[in-house]
């Protein structure tokens, strides 16, 4: 769950990035998008591995076990995508086009 100390920090972050943006020309604002995106991913995916975990970020051995917690979620991230990509290479992607006109046009 987000405390309000993340929700003020998530806030922050929005309000800086989408002041740059208002700053930039056009074709800054999509950098400073993809940036937004990525640093929130970034965040709610370290609240999410840390959640549950009594982590102290106050000290080192903390903030150490906070890292690894993280870290490993991202590897399994990666894990989990290499995964679904073999079994999405797996799937039958041709058309049957008897089956569309059945669906498409009943009787």
């Amino acid at each position: 769950m987000v405390n309000s100390f993340q929700l003020i920090v998530i806030v922050a972050i929005i309000l800086v990035i989408f002041l740059f943006v208002k700053l930039r020309y056009v074709k800054h604002k999509t950098s400073w998008v993809i940036l937004l995106v990525l640093a929130l991913l970034l965040y709610i995916g370290y609240v999410a591995s840390t959640a549950g975990y009594d982590v102290n970020l106050k000290s080192y051995e903390g903030s150490k076990t906070a890292m690894k917690l993280y870290l490993v979620w991202i590897g399994n991230t990666f894990s989990n995508l290499k995964s679904l990509t073999g079994q999405v290479t797996k799937l039958d992607w041709k058309t049957n086009t008897s089956e569309i006109k059945e669906k498409v046009i009943p009787g």
